[in-house]
């Protein structure tokens, strides 16, 4: 299985000109923003390892503009199996004493 990123954006940080509207093949408008996933040289202070970067056509770029948008980092999937210690640590239930 692939490595899943995940993170956020900040969409007011997006220059609303960037954003474009589409006529789909259904007729309906809809509304796009280019962007690109980068990997960082090196994880960031809370272990991102990626940024969103909005990615305007050349004709439509200011120089000196930062487009960086959002971080993202690696999705690691918590373990859902129950060890030994845990279960011996759980309370007790004495079935009487439940409420049905």
């Amino acid at each position: 299985m692939a490595n899943m990123i995940y993170g956020s954006i900040c969409l007011s940080d997006v220059p609303k000109e960037l954003f474009k509207k589409v006529t789909v093949k259904s007729g309906e408008e809809k509304i796009f923003l280019n962007i690109k996933i980068v990997p960082r040289k090196a994880a960031g202070k809370y272990g991102h390892t990626h940024f969103v970067s909005c990615e305007p056509r050349k004709e439509e770029r200011v120089e000196g503009k930062n487009y960086i948008i959002g971080d993202m980092k690696e999705f690691e999937p918590q373990s859902s199996k129950i060890s030994s210690e845990q279960v011996e640590a759980a309370p007790s239930v004495n079935i009487n004493d439940l409420p049905f």
